[in-house]
């Protein structure tokens, strides 16, 4: 018990941290450097098996470094309620979402991993390059993907999860040249994470039920998931995309 509580301080406290060395140094290479270094596990093995551990590991460094970015893009000159909510996200992440392997939370965990990174990519895009930016979508779907089929008993997923990651860097692409944000206050979130997330979770339920049926997609198992996806980028894309040249 002593343990598992010490366990959750450790994480608590490594998402306040970062937090607060972005904050109060105005630089978001401290609060990622610190999710990097919290991740020092990946090499604490033979070098053989470092490429295995990061590829095992991407949504896990797509959550905690796209967290630590979107405090830093929200703003450092003070503390916000910002700050505190992407903290707070971090810390359930560790603490909760992160230790669970069952498929819900699996689903859940690449779920947080696409929405959480393409919202970082499609904010970082306003400074970057598209290009860095479709190239990190990639990874973050690809990772995601990956993260999902591992579950499965079929390990030959190298090509669906390529697949993924390359409609992921399209979607980057599309959505950089279709630049619409939703406003909440001071902050802004963009279409791009949201439809991007409701595309994976479509993906996902036409696995799971390929899973249930012997490599076959059943109609009326993504019958619901794919007219609420659709239907919400249609609403969004439609009816919710007022040009705003002051963001």
């Amino acid at each position: 018990m002593f343990s598992a509580i010490l366990h959750v301080v450790l994480n608590i406290t490594l998402a306040v941290f970062s937090t607060a060395l972005t904050v109060i140094s105005g630089n978001w290479v401290f609060g990622v450097l610190l999710v990097l270094l919290s991740k020092w596990r990946v090499v604490a093995v033979r070098p053989r098996y470092w490429w295995l551990n990061l590829k095992a590991n991407i949504v896990d460094f797509t959550v905690g470094i796209s967290l630590a970015l979107l405090v830093y893009l929200v703003g450092v000159d003070s503390l916000n309620v910002w700050h505190v909510i992407f903290t707070a996200i971090y810390a359930v992440w560790l603490t909760v979402i992160k230790p669970r392997s069952s498929p819900l939370m699996t689903e859940m965990q690449s779920l947080f991993a696409v929405f959480f990174g393409s919202f970082a990519v499609a904010l970082l895009t306003a400074s970057i390059d598209p290009l860095v930016g479709v190239a990190i979508s990639f990874v973050i779907g690809y990772g995601a993907a990956r993260h999902i089929f591992m579950q499965g008993e079929d390990h030959d997923f190298t090509l669906t999860t390529f697949i993924f990651g390359l409609i992921l860097s399209e979607l980057s692409w599309v959505f950089y040249h279709w630049s619409i944000v939703y406003r909440l206050g001071a902050f802004a979130i963009p279409q791009f994470p949201i439809a991007s997330t409701l595309i994976f979770f479509l993906f996902v339920r036409g696995y799971r039920s390929a899973l249930r049926h012997d490599g076959k997609i059943r109609l009326d198992d993504i019958l619901f998931p794919a007219l609420f996806s659709v239907s919400l980028i249609l609403i969004m894309v439609l009816f919710f995309s007022e040009a705003s040249f002051n963001i």
